[in-house]
């Protein structure tokens, strides 16, 4: 990464900030991103071109390996929109028992799927990575206040035994439709 970021390694990950009120990214950046996250914590990593937790709007350009969980979760009051720049996800939407009710193909523009998903309310979400590695943009309000993330209650904490198990079973059920 060049050195316009600061950087630290938590326990879901590697992540960098921007510290320049001018901020821009290179194809080379996300490819550090990729080859940094893959030794990292949960084999994840974000680029954060927000300064501080208290900024009114988030944008972070996310790297998940293709074994990355993402346990169900929403957000109150909070909208979340992504743009997927590099592989494909399928894009889970559930009802609060935890019946999968959407699910979407997205991937990135050039491979002819849509390529963004905006949610406007507060529906229990995640992600399944379908490619090696897929970087995304996901620009959401702030500030950051951990309580604004709900996690499912039917669904396994990333750091449990049985979170593989749950991701796995995902992935072998889910029929995602590639229309719009």
């Amino acid at each position: 990464m060049k050195k316009g970021f600061l950087k630290a390694t938590r326990d879901n990950g590697v992540v960098y900030s921007a510290n320049s009120c001018n901020f821009r990214l290179t194809r080379e950046d996300l490819s550090k991103l990729i080859e940094n996250s893959s030794v990292a914590p949960g084999r994840r990593g974000r680029i954060c071109s927000h300064h501080s937790n208290d900024e009114p709007v988030h944008e972070m350009f996310v790297a998940h390996e293709r074994d990355t969980y993402v346990r169900p979760h929403r957000h109150l009051n909070k909208s979340e929109s992504m743009v997927i720049l590099t592989g494909e996800v399928d894009y889970l939407i559930f009802n609060d028992v935890g019946n999968l009710i959407e699910c979407y193909r997205l991937g990135e523009p050039a491979s002819g799927l849509p390529f963004y998903q905006s949610t406007r309310t507060d529906l229990y979400h995640s992600l399944i990575v379908r490619t090696d590695w897929a970087v995304f943009l996901e620009i959401t309000k702030g500030p950051f206040n951990p309580s604004d993330t709900v996690w499912a209650p039917w669904s396994p904490a990333v750091t449990s035994g049985e979170a593989k198990t749950f991701q796995k079973r995902l992935e072998r059920e889910i029929v995602c439709t590639e229309q719009n």
